[in-house]
C-alpha cells in the first residue's frame, strides 16, 4: 500500500471535519504551519528535511523557474520530502502538478483515499 505524506491544507481540512483516522506522514514545516495538527493527527509521523531534500529542492527549484512554472519554497521542500522518501503527496494545492513536468515519477493526488 502506497504511503502519504499529508500538506497544511489537508490537514486543516480532515481537522475542520473532526476526522483524524489517517496514517502516515507530514513535515515539520506543515506542523509549524498548523500545530493543532501534532496532537489531533494521533497517527501521522513527522518528518525533518535531511541534506539531499535541500540539494533536491535547488535542483528542483531551479528546473521549475527553467520552465516558467516556480511554486513557494516551502512547498518546494516538502515536495523533495516526499519525492526523497517515494511517497505520495497528499495536497489541494494545484501547482504540485508543475513538479511532474521536471519528475515525471512524482507522485502526487488531490484526494484522500
Amino acid at each position: 500500500m502506497e504511503e502519504n505524506l499529508f500538506d497544511t491544507n489537508v490537514l486543516m481540512g480532515l481537522y475542520k471535519k473532526k476526522r483524524n483516522n489517517i496514517s502516515g506522514y507530514t513535515t515539520i514545516m506543515n506542523i509549524v504551519e498548523y500545530p493543532k495538527a501534532l496532537d489531533f493527527f494521533h497517527n501521522l509521523e513527522v518528518i525533518y528535511p535531511r541534506k539531499n531534500d535541500f540539494k533536491s529542492s535547488i535542483k528542483l527549484s531551479k528546473e521549475l523557474y527553467l520552465i516558467g512554472k516556480p511554486i513557494p519554497a516551502i512547498d518546494i521542500l516538502i515536495a523533495s520530502i516526499s519525492y526523497n522518501m517515494n511517497l505520495k503527496l497528499i495536497s489541494y494545492d494545484s501547482h504540485f502538478t508543475f513538479i511532474n513536468e521536471v519528475w515525471s515519477d512524482f507522485k502526487f493526488s488531490n484526494e484522500i483515499k
